[in-house]
């Protein structure tokens, strides 16, 4: 849900302040300061998505059941384009407020409201009920991260590897993106150090602006902010993952759902068409470095009057590696650490043209005063094509602050 200063203080907005609000009313026992939390779920110390919505460190109890956190980046930005300055400004671009209060024994509310790009645009990122039951078999419901991939439920600024999202998570399937959504979700141990988890929902799906609101072609992300189912049609997506330790997983991810108003009060007006994605995902570590990437394939049913100028297919990856060193050099910041890093990556926004894409590479040197807060100067190199093939270069340097609260 979107709302922006046009619409006024109160027409679009309140939605997302009143979701906190209920939080601080409703009945729970919030986590405590020291991060243990007394359900047989929670009390793992390992989180359900490392990185994600129940590993946030900064969290910390205020009115006894409610916790309170968030995080915030902002970004120095010098970017040309064919030669000619694109860009060189500021931005505040991210101020997250992160919240959860446990309902009981069995019950916990999570929830996160991002105010982009200065406050321009204000977003409800999160609002989910956790129903906790066995750690194999629990229930959810409310406004959900999508399962698509691991980046998509682990995208915090402070534990992204650069300043910019990956151009998958951005021009392909929209980042971050959440949907309202019922579902259940569970993880199993296997061996000692193992187990599997695993996300299985039922969700609104997106709407027909990925073609109708995209005049540049065929552009997910256009098509979010379906809050009311438009075709009564619900989408179904999915995510498991494997992982032999904590620094070792392979997940696999679906999507698949009708975007488009296919039956009107029980009558077929269209034919139904469907968005359908895949994707694959892996985090490791090896030879001195800690390796992330993902891989994304979208499939779109066009309409037989726009074949040719929306892709019906599309997609995208990327791999990244960074290295840590230098823990506590600095006598005055014993928590501290330097990090370099690379990430390569690419999007095909219509794989059965020559154009309609991009790849760029990215080199990063950081240094965190603490594991919660990050300095980042990254240098970025790219090229895009439209869809007639006509190329263009790109070089941006990067400056950016981000640091949990």
């Amino acid at each position: 849900m979107r709302c922006s200063r046009a619409l006024g203080p109160l027409a679009g907005c309140a939605r997302p302040l009143l979701a906190l609000a209920l939080l601080v009313d409703g009945p729970g026992t919030a986590a405590a300061a020291t991060g243990e939390r007394p359900d047989s779920l929670a009390s793992v110390e390992r989180p359900f998505i490392p990185g994600g919505y129940d590993d946030k460190p900064h969290l910390r109890g205020l009115f006894g059941r409610f916790a309170l956190g968030g995080y915030a980046e902002a970004h120095a930005v010098w970017e040309r384009v064919d030669g000619v300055t694109e860009e060189a400004g500021f931005n505040l671009k991210r101020w997250n407020l992160l919240a959860s209060s446990r309902v009981g024994q069995h019950v916990q509310m999570w929830a996160e409201v991002e105010f982009e790009d200065g406050g321009s645009e204000i977003v409800l990122e999160l609002a989910q009920l956790d129903f906790e039951l066995r750690p194999a078999m629990n229930l959810r419901a409310g406004m959900l991260l999508v399962p698509i991939g691991r980046f998509n439920l682990a995208h915090d600024g402070p534990r992204n590897a650069f300043t910019d999202r990956p151009l998958l998570a951005t021009d392909l399937v929209g980042s971050a993106l959440s949907m309202p959504g019922f579902g259940v979700f569970g993880r199993v141990p296997l061996g000692l150090d193992g187990r599997a988890t695993y996300e299985l929902y039922g969700v609104n799906g997106y709407h027909d602006g990925l073609l109708l609101a995209s005049p540049e072609g065929t552009r997910l992300p256009a098509g979010r902010g379906n809050v009311e189912d438009n075709n009564s049609s619900p989408a179904i997506t999915t995510r498991l993952a494997w992982s032999p330790s904590e620094r070792h997983e392979l997940g696999l991810s679906g999507f698949a759902g009708a975007y488009n108003r296919f039956r009107v009060e029980g009558v077929d007006v269209d034919d139904r068409r469907s968005v359908r994605i895949a994707a694959v995902d892996a985090r490791t570590a090896g030879l001195g470095l800690e390796w992330n990437g993902e891989l994304t394939v979208v499939s779109v049913d066009i309409p037989p009057g726009l074949v040719g100028l929306f892709a019906s297919r599309q997609a995208g990856g990327f791999v990244e590696a960074a290295r840590a060193f230098a823990h506590g050099a600095l006598r005055t910041m014993p928590a501290s650490y330097f990090s370099v890093g690379a990430r390569l990556e690419g999007v095909d926004l219509d794989r059965d043209l020559a154009g309609d894409s991009r790849v760029q590479v990215t080199t990063g040197a950081h240094f965190h005063p603490s594991p919660e807060s990050v300095i980042k100067l990254d240098y970025r190199r790219g090229r895009s094509r439209d869809r007639f093939n006509n190329s263009s270069e790109s070089a941006a340097v990067q400056l950016s602050l981000t640091s949990y609260f």
